[in-house]
């Protein structure tokens, strides 16, 4: 026998109502009333067997006849068929009343003040209000924490329920009793080593970071050694001028549109030919990442050169403005990440990657002065160098 039969009895209705509420099943109201009308009929006489009193069986009918009706009535799109519906409800036709539905509602308050004797009614009600039955906390603002603080009510009010935390769920089974396992002798000592550690990781970071900015008057002296301005030969006469090389024109056909727009221009000399790039923005302030469609330039670049014999050189030059972060402690690192992110370009369009290399100059050769802006700009580039073959 079940454990609550007389829930066990309303199973089948209920699960007909709560199945056309969620949309699994969709009857027409007359159809949907036919065979409500059976489930109760045959709910009615499985009470009988139950051995429930009259009173009780009152009870438990009304809940399932109630919970029929409140779903039905509230189902959309039904018009005239949901007024023929209300005429002929459940509880109309069970108990000669519409009301409805307030009496599950003090009904279930009355089972709720004295819980020991409607275990099994209280669980029906509980889940009549599961199958859909909401009744006056259908409307109002607080009609549904309302609704679920009686579910709660219900469900706690239950025997079985109360039980379960005292209840073993498998009493055969024991566990096997484990010593405590304890940290050890070890444990201080790898703690304190733990935050000595974090310790002097957090004194690094910050010694690199007062490094890097008192150590700029330093940087900007030894780069000032250098000439802002590329170095030239006093000639008492105009130099012979040079032909361009083969190998330089074949190189400049292929980067021709990019020429055209001044975004390269092409240089060489007895060893190499170099591919100079023109804009300063090429990458993020401060970064090594590339700024939006830079990438694309590269490309062109690199597919340009790769025809070409020998190794590729890329070479990354910065302004003299001074860079201090975490990342990037100086010109010299910064254009050194550069360089090697366009390497990375580089070697994923080439058949060999192992031809491309990568070094970083900082601000140590400019090609334009760096006491203006469009100076700086030109200072900050990229470089592609492959060797003269031709």
């Amino acid at each position: 026998m079940a454990r609550n039969p007389v829930r066990e009895a309303a199973t089948p209705l209920l699960a007909l109502i709560s199945a056309v509420r969620s949309g699994r099943i969709d009857l027409p109201l007359p159809e949907l009333h036919r065979r409500a009308s059976a489930a109760a009929a045959r709910f009615d006489q499985a009470l009988l067997h139950i051995g429930l009193d009259v009173e009780e069986q009152r009870r438990a009918r009304y809940a399932v006849y109630a919970t029929v009706d409140d779903v039905a009535q509230t189902l959309p799109g039904r018009g005239a068929e949901g007024v023929e519906w209300a005429r002929r409800s459940m509880v109309v036709r069970g108990f000669g009343e519409n009301i409805g539905g307030d009496r599950f509602w003090m009904l279930l308050a009355d089972m709720l003040a004295h819980p020991a004797g409607h275990a099994d009614l209280i669980e029906l009600y509980h889940a009549c209000l599961a199958a859909g039955f909401h009744g006056r906390h259908r409307v109002g603002n607080t009609g549904s924490a309302d609704l679920n603080r009686t579910m709660a009510d219900a469900y706690a009010a239950l025997p079985h329920v109360r039980a379960v935390s005292e209840t073993e769920l498998v009493p055969a089974w024991r566990g096997r009793p484990t010593p405590r396992r304890t940290a050890g002798a070890w444990a201080p000592l790898l703690l304190a080593a733990s935050v000595l550690a974090g310790g002097l990781l957090w004194l690094l970071l910050v010694l690199r970071l007062i490094l890097g900015q008192t150590g700029q008057p330093a940087l900007a002296a030894m780069a000032a050694i250098n000439p802002q301005t590329p170095l030239r030969l006093s000639r008492r006469a105009d130099a012979a001028t040079q032909p361009t090389s083969a190998q330089q024109s074949r190189i400049a056909g292929l980067l021709a549109p990019e020429i055209a727009q001044h975004l390269v221009t092409l240089d060489e000399d007895a060893n190499s030919v170099r591919v100079r790039t023109m804009i300063g923005q090429l990458f993020r302030s401060g970064s090594d990442v590339l700024e939006p469609g830079r990438q694309a330039l590269f490309e062109r670049i690199a597919r340009a050169v790769a025809q070409e014999h020998g190794a590729i050189r890329i070479e990354g030059h910065a302004d003299s403005d001074p860079v201090t972060s975490l990342a990037f402690p100086d010109n010299q690192a910064l254009s050194d990440a550069r360089a090697q992110a366009v390497a990375t370009v580089f070697r994923g369009l080439l058949p060999d990657p192992k031809r491309v290399s990568s070094q970083g100059f900082g601000a140590t050769r400019p090609i334009a002065t760096n006491a203006t802006a469009a100076g700086k700009a030109l200072n900050r580039r990229v470089e592609i160098v492959v060797p003269r073959t031709e």
